[in-house]
């Protein structure tokens, strides 16, 4: 068995985007609006009748849009392939989150307050539970992930004699998400006055889910940053295992990523559907939010470091 050539593992990774893309299309992002039921569109409350009137021309428009942001990826991929420019592929990939996040983040978001620009006061419980970071953080996988981190660059900085600093160090900002899960972790959206410990669990649920997504994404990072130091002194011989290994391992966690992201939408449609959307209501303290239950802190943190990824692929580009 031959080792699998750059290319063919360009391609590979591309398919696994492609089908993961087109299964969360049709299984989630296609009725998203309605995951709340037919009383709300995004989470946001709407009159009665509302699908039957002006409703059916804001469904068509986020599905319009939504069409059109997944055919432009579709044309971006295509020409990589026409062009013959294969070395643009593994930016398509990382490159489509960094398009599809924030476009359709803002499509959803300009919807919420175009729908919700006076959202109802309702009344609120505060839950007097504490959240401690261990109980949501595993404190040794965090050890091991930094310490690994630092041995990777520990050899490419001793040993590696001559090396591009760029790649690996696109790996190590990209495996920074601890500040976002210490602030996911103090997170939280104001609980309604029924059914407060319903929405409790679900909040926390939610909030679980959402730290194990970044966990498994940081691990991803990790997984790819080994191979630079890696390949400084494997041998030949021994360098097909090591391209299987790798393929492998990075399989299995991209997949487990998969699993959770599709699960927190399936928790969205199961255990949130009949309850009161987060963020779709204003307290007698405050405004609504439009981001529910995610707080300050955590959106500051995840700006600076989607903005560091989408900073470095662009210098890398035209470095």
């Amino acid at each position: 068995m031959s080792a699998p050539t750059e290319f063919e593992v360009m391609i590979f990774a591309t398919t696994l985007v492609v089908l993961t893309l087109a299964y969360g299309l049709v299984k989630f992002a296609w009725s998203q609006p309605l995951k709340n039921g037919p009383g709300f569109f995004l989470g946001v409350e709407v009159p009665a009748g509302f699908y039957d009137g002006r409703g059916k021309l804001w469904l068509n428009g986020y599905r319009a849009a939504l069409l059109a942001l997944h055919l432009a990826l579709v044309v971006a991929l295509g020409g990589c392939f026409v062009l013959k420019r294969w070395e643009w592929m593994p930016v398509w990939c990382g490159g489509f989150a960094l398009v599809y996040v924030p476009t359709y983040a803002a499509l959803t978001l300009w919807m919420r307050h175009k729908l919700g620009t006076r959202p109802p006061v309702r009344a609120v419980a505060f839950s007097l539970q504490s959240r401690h970071l261990g109980d949501y953080i595993s404190w040794p996988l965090e050890a091991l992930s930094a310490a690994i981190v630092a041995s990777c660059w520990w050899v490419l900085l001793r040993h590696g004699a001559k090396f591009d600093w760029l790649p690996p160090f696109q790996m190590t900002w990209s495996a920074i998400v601890l500040p976002g899960k210490i602030a996911l972790v103090h997170s939280g959206a104001p609980l309604p006055a029924e059914r407060t410990e319903e929405h409790y669990r679900y909040q926390d649920a939610t909030r679980r889910n959402s730290i194990n997504v970044l966990n498994s994404w940081g691990w991803l990072m990790v997984v790819t940053l080994c191979i630079f130091p890696l390949r400084q002194f494997v041998s030949p011989m021994k360098s097909l295992s090591l391209i299987w290994i790798f393929l492998a391992v990075f399989t299995a966690v991209f997949v487990y990523m998969m699993f959770l992201i599709f699960r927190g939408q399936k928790l969205a449609t199961t255990m949130g559907r009949d309850l009161y959307p987060s963020g779709n209501f204003a307290t007698p303290y405050r405004s609504s939010s439009w981001m529910g239950t995610m707080s300050r802190p955590y959106l500051v943190w995840f700006a600076i470091w989607f903005g560091g990824i989408l900073a470095l692929i662009l210098y890398s580009q035209f470095r």
